[in-house]
């Protein structure tokens, strides 16, 4: 990106990858705004100020905010709107299809935000090395930012989608001065623990990832194209309650992205092509 974008929204969990991919934002952003959801079922949520008023000491806190939002009428609109028709449909996959579900809530969260608010750019920590639970998935990343993209004229970035140790990469940034943060399980300095986080990874891990051949890609495309509808009604809702229109909306940021130069999706950090080289051809073509 050759100018520099006047705001993002950051999906922030307070870990070490959404902290990172908040500090490479901000290389190319004027201001950042950290968004920082409770689903209603996240423990220790103040643990996510620790790496927010770090990033403000380095960046300058007129650069970035830090807000914390209540979104469990979206959890249960998405998410939760019929619990039994998915457990029927996808059984003990369910286990890993939950983080798919929460994170759709928190998107269809942030783009309303984002519409509300004329930010056209969406970034998260997503990284290859946890994949294995669906929400983190190259081909569930794509269809997203196509989504996105076409639906709401948002820009989605996953800028730090290759490292795999971002944890060094603050402490080399002097943004964090603690070390091995990566390696912490359950209970964390620095973000909130998920109830269901936990057996959703170690089963996307021990079997979802590795031992179902193509039952995730084939789940997991099938969830999304369940929930996107869902997701466009709830947004629908939420804005119109302000006055206003989505399609205006959605065209006063893709006229943002187009004063900033953004007209094609491959470019700028965690774009299109941070994925061409490395998606094989059957999921790219999805």
């Amino acid at each position: 990106m050759t100018k520099r974008k006047a705001h993002a929204a950051v999906l922030f969990s307070g870990g070490t990858d959404s902290t990172l991919a908040a500090a490479q934002m901000l290389d190319e952003c004027d201001k950042v705004t950290l968004l920082t959801f409770d689903p209603g079922y996240l423990l220790f949520l103040d643990n996510t100020k620790v790496h927010a008023e770090a990033l403000q000491e380095r960046f300058g806190a007129d650069r970035v905010e830090h807000r914390i939002i209540d979104i469990r009428h979206f959890i249960k609109d998405i998410l939760g709107v019929d619990v039994g028709a998915d457990l029927r449909e996808y059984g003990f996959n369910m286990s890993s299809l939950v983080c798919l579900g929460c994170r759709l809530s928190m998107h269809a969260f942030a783009i309303y935000w984002c519409l509300q608010n004329e930010v056209p750019y969406l970034a998260d920590g997503s990284i290859r090395a946890q994949s294995t639970i669906p929400e983190q998935m190259e081909s569930v990343i794509r269809r997203n930012r196509r989504f996105y993209s076409q639906e709401y004229g948002i820009r989605h970035f996953s800028p730090i989608y290759e490292e795999s140790e971002s944890d060094q990469r603050l402490d080399e940034l002097g943004i964090t001065g603690k070390k091995k943060l990566k390696r912490q399980f359950i209970l964390f300095d620095t973000q909130a623990t998920c109830v269901f986080g936990v057996p959703a990874d170690v089963y996307g891990r021990l079997f979802y990832g590795k031992l179902v051949g193509k039952t995730r890609e084939l789940d997991s495309e099938q969830y999304c194209a369940e929930k996107y509808p869902v997701m466009q009604d709830v947004i629908l809702k939420a804005i119109e309650e302000h006055g206003i229109d989505v399609p205006t909306a959605a065209e006063r940021l893709r006229e943002i992205r187009r004063e900033d130069g953004d007209l094609g999706e491959s470019q700028g950090p965690g774009g299109e092509a941070a994925f061409d080289n490395a998606l094989n051809p059957e999921i790219a073509a999805r």
